[in-house]
């Protein structure tokens, strides 16, 4: 049976070029060809020149004008949420223009359920009994732990445990309340449970559109490495400069040809921490795929974060080696030895790379069983069916 669903979401999910955009734009996706789905997000004015594309694939979207925060601005902001009892990411967020909007498409209809798109849309109000389901990105409060664990600065230290402590708790009471929560991996399934016994759950992992992410044709570059993450979100910052700080620098003692691309999203000034000898930082791309298909060896070496991560199912789709920490793949089910090769100390990592390197024979058969695997457990369309399973709970069959 359709029902009318209310999907919203703190940024433009069009074009999907990042891990955020990807997930919601795809899973809306899957809601449309099932139910009646109305989108309302933030957006840029260049981001209101896509509305049209989402419109023609079944969508209803609505927009509120929300510009990017300067660096300044964003640093102020995070100032003043220290006084609120909100952490800093949804004390950001909310605006009233957005609450008037939700306001406005509740007085022309009800909606038989609201998708929340993290706990960065939490804040907002909606009618009393509509149900909530609240589609968890990541476990934020264990991002800030790993943040804190891993940096030498005081003053982040400090804010990164102060904002642990807060994320935790708001985390928390917006998983008792929610009517339906959604994960990406089992393991935090079972985190959520332990806090919320009550709130019905369902898995769906970050999936990869296999046709799309496919093995190319294309000639390799080779001793060429290849992360792909935008650099505005800090663990993919932090992990472009523990590659071309700690690790790019033993790789090319004995691979002095060996050299990084980090591609994705970022602003003048991260993209300027990145400007190293061997490195070559592109920026926002429209297509990742002749990145990937380029690289002899795509890195992922995530030092802290929570999710499941989009760069690491779609390397594998395009049959590529691997290398990652076990953060980086945690939650995805990969084996090391099997489908990549895990790593975390900066040594071991940079040896994970040379061993690729100097046996393609490994790389090769890495690269198969890991396009396998994801084209058999990854696709977004069981990503749907496990979407629609908690709908079901939530809103009951028929």
């Amino acid at each position: 049976m359709s029902r009318r669903i209310l999907v919203i979401g703190a940024w433009f999910p069009y074009p999907p070029r990042w891990g955020w955009a990807v997930r919601v734009y795809q899973l809306t996706r899957q809601l449309a060809e099932r139910h009646e789905v109305t989108l309302l997000t933030y957006a840029t004015a260049a981001d209101e020149a896509n509305v049209p594309e989402l419109e023609s694939q079944g969508l209803q979207v609505k927009t509120v004008r929300h510009e990017a925060l300067s660096t300044k601005q964003r640093r102020q902001a995070q100032l003043r949420s220290l006084f609120s009892r909100t952490p800093y990411e949804p004390y950001r967020t909310y605006s009233p223009e957005m609450q008037r909007a939700i306001d406005g498409l509740f007085a022309n209809g009800s909606f038989d359920a609201v998708q929340l798109e993290s706990t960065l849309v939490w804040p907002f109000r909606f009618p009393e009994g509509t149900p909530l389901v609240l589609d968890e990105h990541n476990v934020d409060y264990e991002t800030y732990a790993r943040m804190r664990e891993g940096t030498r600065s005081p003053v982040r230290k400090a804010f990164y445990l102060v904002e642990e402590g807060r994320v935790r708790r708001y985390v928390h009471d917006a998983w008792r309340r929610s009517s339906g929560l959604v994960l990406t991996s089992d393991r935090e399934a079972e985190m959520a449970r332990e806090f919320a016994p009550d709130t019905p759950t369902a898995v769906v992992p970050n999936g990869v559109d296999t046709d799309y992410f496919r093995p190319g044709t294309e000639p390799v570059e080779p001793r060429t490495l290849v992360f792909n993450g935008a650099l505005d979100y800090r663990p993919n910052l932090d992990a472009a400069l523990f590659l071309v700080d700690k690790v790019l620098p033993r790789i090319r003692e004995t691979h002095p040809d060996a050299k990084a691309v980090i591609v994705g999203r970022g602003g003048a000034e991260e993209i300027g921490h990145l400007q190293r000898p061997g490195v070559e930082v592109t920026g926002e791309v429209p297509d990742v795929r002749p990145y990937l298909e380029r690289a002899e060896i795509v890195v992922v070496p995530i030092p802290a974060g929570s999710g499941t991560r989009f760069k690491v199912v779609e390397g594998l789709a395009m049959a590529k080696p691997m290398v990652s920490t076990a953060v980086g793949c945690e939650g995805i089910g990969v084996l090391d030895g099997e489908h990549l090769l895990v790593a975390d100390a900066p040594a071991d990592f940079a040896d994970a790379v040379v061993r690729l390197f100097d046996d393609a024979e490994l790389g090769r058969r890495l690269g198969e069983a890991g396009r396998e695997y994801v084209d058999r457990e990854y696709s977004w369309r069981r990503a749907g069916e496990r979407l629609q399973a908690l709908y079901d709970v939530v809103l009951g069959r028929g």
